[in-house]
């Protein structure tokens, strides 16, 4: 029978909870293949506060990942998901918060936001509405209401609306954000949103080096056929390069044109620093 030391912060979980420190790495990271947690470890609603928990535990975010319970946050929130524990979304978007660099925080919690559906919503936009907000974990919230629009539709609507609210001027958000506010409204073909879309790209609100210029959101969105401008060129930056450093000596292979259409979020970056494409360059 698996054991924690006595003066192990994770021996003050009880089981069933207690259990999910000792499932390891999944077999697959698919919302689909997620195992039923509810069914498998016995978990119900009473369960919510000691998952939340143990989603949000520090001491297991930066623990040895191959120590056997690095795993254990990232089944916690899974089995919120399923539960629908809309009581966990504020924590789990203020640990975003502390945990940005988290890959897998980045890839899950969209799904899991999406899941809990709904009641997400408001604290989403209220979250993206906070300046003191990473932008990467502002992105990955983003993620959340796209996941949520695509899996309730009839929360479309209302998703839509804050993330045209994010790009609105006295919005004042940072310009990777408005970009993945605008590749989101893209996903959920929200032609509705252009004209606000338009006024962000015009007032060079919006980093175009993620969802295109304004010509390409319009052809992603099916109002017009074909660019009627040279198509725009943006430069990814060598590692460690700092504002106001010198750019004349930046390879010409750097150029890449545009994001969207070239390089997967979750591909490998283009500038060759082993990292994934969304964990690097395109924040």
């Amino acid at each position: 029978m698996n054991s924690l030391p006595a003066n192990d912060p994770c021996a003050e979980y009880a089981d069933p909870v207690r259990r999910m420190l000792f499932i390891g790495e999944p077999c697959s990271y698919a919302p689909a293949e997620w195992p039923d947690y509810a069914a498998q470890f016995n978990l119900g609603h009473e369960h919510i506060g000691e998952l939340i928990r143990l989603a949000c535990d520090a001491v297991l975010h930066h623990g040895d990942s191959n120590g056997g319970t690095a795993c254990a946050p990232m089944h916690a929130w899974r089995a919120l998901a399923q539960l629908r524990a809309d009581a966990s979304v504020a924590p789990l978007l203020a640990m975003l918060k502390t945990e940005a660099e988290d890959e897998v925080a980045g890839e899950e919690l969209p799904v899991v936001l999406g899941m809990i559906g709904a009641p997400a919503i408001p604290q989403i936009a209220g979250f993206l509405s906070d300046r003191s907000t990473p932008t990467s974990a502002a992105n990955t919230a983003i993620s959340g209401l796209t996941e949520i629009a695509m899996r309730h539709p009839e929360c479309r609507t209302e998703c839509v609306g804050i993330l045209r609210r994010t790009l609105e001027p006295h919005a004042a958000t940072d310009q990777t954000v408005s970009g993945f506010a605008v590749w989101a409204l893209i996903d959920l073909a929200a032609v509705e949103a252009i004209d606000v879309i338009r006024d962000a790209f015009r007032r060079k609100s919006v980093d175009i080096s993620i969802a295109g210029d304004e010509e390409d959101v319009e052809i992603a969105l099916g109002l017009r056929a074909r660019r009627t401008t040279p198509k725009p060129r943006y430069t990814i930056l060598p590692e460690g390069w700092s504002p106001g450093a010198d750019t004349n000596h930046i390879p010409r292979s750097t150029h890449v044109s545009p994001r969207r259409g070239t390089v997967g979020r979750n591909d490998p970056c283009p500038c060759g620093s082993g990292k994934k494409y969304k964990k690097c360059c395109l924040q």
